[in-house]
């Protein structure tokens, strides 16, 4: 049997498809979102963000 790619980021293969039949890094990477989903409904979602934050900046009471 032909081994199956999934694209990235594609959860429809995990609800529709039978999970023996799906590659075992789908399954892990899968397995993985969910623990991540599942702590961040605990803690306060966060989406991570690749662009780089802004610093806050404070003024000293010598510069007023």
């Amino acid at each position: 049997m032909k081994k199956r790619r999934i694209k990235h980021n594609n959860l429809l293969p995990w609800f529709t498809d039978d999970h023996k039949l799906l590659p075992a890094s789908y399954i892990k990477s899968c397995q993985e979102f969910f623990t991540w989903l599942d702590k961040s409904n605990q803690d306060g979602f966060r989406a991570p963000s690749h662009k780089p934050q802004a610093h806050k900046i404070t003024r000293s009471q010598d510069d007023k």
